[in-house]
């Protein structure tokens, strides 16, 4: 973070996953404090082990949406929640009821913005939402028509209308090592499913390469009044055919089969139906010349070749150790959170040891020191943060009895 940028502090929406989680762990290593919102306990555990403090706000209420900006004295918001609309369309199914969701969190949000006083807002949407045409699609292009795209319009909009700042970012198809929809294909290969056919031309990125462009823009310059829009994508369109058949090779297998598959006429088709048959190519010259920002995996083979390895690293920890070293490490990880906020007090055993009898040995074992710990913030997600102390020493307990048995079978073999 250049030395004319002050520390920011930021709240992200969809901060459990993907672009969000890449943003939120990008943000804290350039020195911003980070609030992100968590969907289930697998991306809380992912935020606060990356040093985010995650929040459990109902997006589409206003007033729990002001809560979480005030809670954390938030400077920006990072809209990642949409994310899930931009991944690969192979795995795009029909969530009409999320799909509806969106005008009316980007309601929500405005208005909290608004009231809070937000400097700037980032907000992710997608390139499939220009209208098709023979080259690469530049801002300001026509939009393409509603049907099932028309929510997605809707929530830009909003954002527009308002009097905020900040940038629209259309991105390509986000794929990475913490996409559900990288993953979900990912199994359908492995298990020698045929894909549907998708063979025109697009444009991806990954989703550490679009966290670096939100990062690039929150510290860029904020003169700018309004919300503009923006390109995000890497340098090579390909189609989703070819991204299928490169991802395969990139874990291992073998090239998977296209076509209609069973009883495909019998169902409505779904959005990624739709955008499997679109080609939609994106121009990002804007981007590049407004922050310097150049993907890191210029092509769907670097990338998918990062996503294979993240995919390996995380099937390589071992669960045991990582869930007995947890609990210090989130309590470690909030205490220096610095927020000016008040936290809850550390927590401390009051383990004052009673005096010893006149004829205690000498060699007796001095009374172990008092450890002080940062407890994490009240909430009401999921364990395991929000185990009791007696729950974390049964847990520890039985890992310790684990760990015995597997010494005493290396020591008898």
């Amino acid at each position: 973070m250049a030395d004319s940028n002050p520390a920011l502090s930021i709240l992200v929406t969809g901060g459990g996953a993907s672009a969000g989680l890449a943003t939120a762990r990008a943000l804290v290593k350039r020195g911003h404090k980070v609030s992100a919102v968590a969907g289930d306990a697998a991306g809380a555990l992912a935020l606060r082990r990356a040093g985010a403090l995650p929040v459990y706000p109902d997006l589409c209420r206003a007033s729990e949406a002001l809560s979480a900006l005030r809670q954390a004295k938030a400077d920006a918001i990072v809209h990642a929640q949409p994310q899930v609309f931009g991944e690969i369309p192979h795995a795009a199914g029909e969530p009409a009821e999320e799909l509806a969701s969106l005008p009316r969190i980007s309601a929500a949000l405005v208005e909290a913005a608004q009231a809070h006083g937000i400097k700037r807002v980032i907000a992710l949407s997608f390139g499939y939402l220009y209208q098709t045409g023979a080259d690469a699609a530049v801002e300001g292009d026509r939009d393409a028509a509603g049907g099932d795209l028309a929510p997605m319009l809707a929530a830009e909009r909003c954002l527009r209308e308002s009097d905020l700042n900040g940038v629209i970012l259309r991105s390509g198809y986000i794929y990475g090592g913490h996409s559900a929809g990288s993953a979900a294909l990912a199994q359908a290969i492995a298990r020698s499913r045929r894909l549907p056919a998708g063979d025109l031309p697009a444009s991806w990125i990954h989703e550490d390469d679009l966290a670096a462009a939100i990062v690039a823009l929150l510290e860029a310059d904020t003169a700018s009044t309004g919300i503009n829009t923006l390109n995000a994508a890497d340098d090579n369109p390909r189609s989703p055919n070819a991204f299928a058949t490169a991802l395969a090779s990139a874990i291992g297998l073998s090239a998977p089969s296209f076509g209609s598959r069973p009883f495909a006429r019998l169902r409505r088709q779904t959005l990624g139906d739709s955008l499997l048959g679109r080609e939609i190519t994106l121009n990002c010259a804007q981007l590049k010349a407004r922050c310097g920002w150049t993907p890191r995996h210029g092509s769907i083979e670097s990338g998918l070749d990062a996503t294979a390895l993240t995919w390996r690293l995380r099937e390589a920890v071992n669960a045991d150790d990582y869930y007995n070293d947890y609990a210090d490490e989130a309590a470690a990880a909030i205490a220096n959170f610095a927020y000016d906020v008040a936290l809850p007090a550390a927590v401390a055993e009051e383990t004052a040891p009673a005096p010893a009898p006149a004829a205690a040995p000498a060699a007796a074992a001095a009374a172990p020191e008092t450890v002080t710990t940062a407890a994490p913030p009240p909430s009401a997600g999921p364990t395991p943060w929000n185990e009791d102390d007696a729950k974390r020493e049964e847990r520890r307990r039985k890992a310790l009895e684990r760990k015995a048995k597997r010494a005493a079978r290396q020591s008898r073999g």
